[in-house]
């Protein structure tokens, strides 16, 4: 059977990896990679998002971490786009068969991507709606592991509000209930609540540059100023 166009472009992406690629790594990324195929089957992911999940797995990997991708979180609600674990033991089994919750001892890690899709029905406010559903990711997902990441392609600028990319004790609760109201208007089931929005952080936010293979962390406190010295609104 001929493969499909998104099976050719994840072969054509690990192709141009290859090179700069440990073998070990490259082993994991084509297992990775055929997960992400029968998944495409089913009409569940996308190329363009599975692309920065291999690219993403990818810094994980080099770093040691075992990574799962699509990765049912063990609440059964959630799906991660991402699961890294790394963990301090001889024989550890797979990302795949380890549970997020199940009192792992190590490092763990939920990659959440967001490439800036705008539904038709919020064309209208597209800022609000992505601002909305980054921080109801932010909130149902940070818990699931000890470091949340968001991760982006550098095409693309991430609408975190800025009450988010300060720590908790600088968040005052009008901020808070201004986006509680704002995330009830696009998720109430289940809706978001005061406490979360107040008490999750973002660890780290991946910028990802898909032309060059590559991915840049930025701590969240630093990525609004890095947008705008990248786009020369501030100066460098």
């Amino acid at each position: 059977m001929a493969q499909s166009k998104f099976a050719k472009d994840l072969s054509r992406l690990l192709t141009r990896l290859e090179p700069l690629t440990n073998p070990t790594v490259m082993r994991e990324l084509k297992k990775l990679r055929k997960i992400l195929v029968r998944l495409h089957k089913r009409r569940l992911v996308k190329i363009n998002h599975s692309v920065i999940e291999l690219l993403c797995a990818r810094h994980l990997l080099e770093q040691d971490y075992q990574v799962a991708v699509e990765h049912v979180l063990s609440s059964g609600n959630l799906i991660a786009d991402i699961f890294a674990v790394k963990l301090q033991l001889p024989n550890p089994p797979s990302a795949t068969e380890l549970d997020v919750e199940g009192g792992l001892e190590g490092d763990t890690i939920v990659v959440e991507i967001e490439t800036g899709f705008v539904p038709p029905d919020a064309a209208l406010l597209p800022e609000q709606y992505r601002q909305a559903r980054i921080s109801a990711k932010i909130a149902r997902y940070s818990g699931h592991a000890r470091r949340f990441i968001l991760a982006t392609p550098s095409s693309h600028v991430l609408q975190v509000p800025q009450v988010l990319l300060r720590p908790p004790p600088a968040r005052a609760p009008k901020e808070i209930r201004q986006l509680k109201k704002q995330c009830d208007y696009y998720y109430s089931s289940p809706p978001i609540s005061f406490e979360a929005l107040a008490s999750v952080e973002i660890d780290v936010i991946y910028i990802v540059q898909v032309d060059r293979g590559i991915v840049i962390e930025i701590p969240p406190h630093r990525y609004l100023d890095t947008i705008m010295r990248a786009r020369g609104i501030l100066e460098a």
